[in-house]
């Protein structure tokens, strides 16, 4: 899937100097091809293994699973820091896929997936997460769930932890002034969140728009 924001050429720069994947996340790239299935791709897979490396987080939380294959980099890094992941997936199918991609890894001892809607999952959840990956923008039923999903992330997450949601620039679809719902819910999201006083934020115009924020 093309997304736009930056120059195709330069998007396919970077994926050629990505070092090729393991057999997992290869076999899931060309699935994805085949199907027109959305991944995150290896730049921001990287970009998010490096954050969560980094920081050598403990606990990540990941919402809205999908396949697994963002999932793959953070547990890689997670492996490294003896951490785990907890995700949120509402399709049971999506489900059962990312689980058995993860055990073919051989990591499913570091994954906890919970079926069912976020807005349900999350305010059962422990606190003081490390890092969360947001990734259901795309995919909220109404104009305002954007805006929920980030009230329900904030308290989640540890003084100095990483906040880091997915598709924050919706296909450039962002700069329409008369845009639909979910595009609006999107731009009062990113609104709030450049403006959140518990939150140091910035928007990178990575794929399909990365936000990265801090929590004070």
């Amino acid at each position: 899937m093309r997304y736009d924001i930056t120059n195709i050429a330069i998007e396919d720069y970077l994926l050629d100097l990505m070092p090729p994947r393991d057999e997992v996340l290869a076999t899931l790239e060309e699935r994805a091809r085949v199907h027109g299935l959305s991944l995150v791709g290896p730049v921001q897979g990287q970009f998010l293994y490096l954050q969560a490396l980094s920081m050598k987080v403990g606990k990540a939380l990941e919402i809205g699973i999908t396949t697994g294959y963002a999932a793959m980099y953070l547990l890689r890094a997670l492996e490294q820091t003896d951490g785990h992941l907890t995700a949120i997936e509402r399709h049971a199918d999506r489900v059962e896929f990312a689980s058995q991609l993860i055990a073919q890894a051989g990591l499913s001892e570091r994954v906890t997936i919970h079926h069912g809607e976020w807005a349900e999952v999350m305010p059962t959840l422990d606190h003081d997460y490390d890092l969360i990956f947001l990734d259901v923008l795309r995919s909220a039923s109404s104009e305002g769930h954007a805006l929920e999903a980030l009230e329900l992330c904030v308290p989640l997450l540890r003084s100095g932890g990483l906040l880091i949601a997915d598709n924050v620039l919706c296909s450039a679809q962002v700069l329409e002034e008369d845009a639909p719902p979910l595009v609006r819910g999107i731009q009062q999201f990113n609104r709030t969140l450049m403006n959140h006083p518990q939150l140091e934020s910035v928007i990178l115009p990575l794929r399909d728009g990365v936000a990265l924020s801090r929590k004070k």
